[in-house]
């Protein structure tokens, strides 16, 4: 896990752009080497995002009573790894500027639609968010318009993000 591969395959709860899901910054730490740290102070993070080439990392947070560790995100925002409050990788989100494909055949940009060839797919409201429907398919969601697919067919992915499922009670 020493580069970033922009071309890498998306493997659902698995891993995508040269990363592993469950890995500990400590195994990226060459990688982060030269990251720049984002500062509230000097605007939004997506602005500082969007015009960041390399690597832009956000500290820990705390969000709805929960504490998250740090976020690291890539190539103007091609790629963002969320690490837990552990120091454990989390989430892998990838957009515009990824070139890997899931399944080997859906790419950011493609329409949602397509990925019903492998699984169906449901819209949820609270997270604004497609993930696969009673699929065996686990650890992915769909970033495209906050609609239904049946209420917005063309719509297109924005974003795909692999993350790891909680174990069963």
């Amino acid at each position: 896990m020493n580069t970033v591969d922009l071309k890498a395959d998306i493997v659902p709860g698995e891993g995508a752009a040269g990363f592993q899901l469950g890995v500990h910054m400590t195994q990226a730490r060459s990688i982060f080497a030269r990251v720049l740290r984002w500062d509230s102070a000097r605007g939004p993070l997506r602005d500082a995002v969007a015009q960041c080439d390399g690597w832009l990392m956000a500290p820990a947070v705390s969000a709805q009573g929960e504490r998250q560790g740090p976020s690291f995100y890539y190539r103007r925002g091609a790629v963002e790894l969320h690490f837990s409050e552990q120091g454990t990788l989390g989430t892998i989100a990838v957009f515009n500027g990824y070139a890997g494909t899931l399944f080997g055949k859906i790419r950011i940009g493609d329409e949602l639609a397509s990925v019903t060839q492998f699984c169906d797919v449901f819209f949820d409201e609270d997270e604004d968010m497609h993930y696969p429907k009673d699929s065996a398919v686990t650890g992915l969601a769909f970033g495209a318009e906050f609609e239904p697919l049946a209420r917005a067919p063309s719509q297109r992915i924005f974003g795909i993000y692999i993350f790891n499922q909680p174990a069963a009670a």
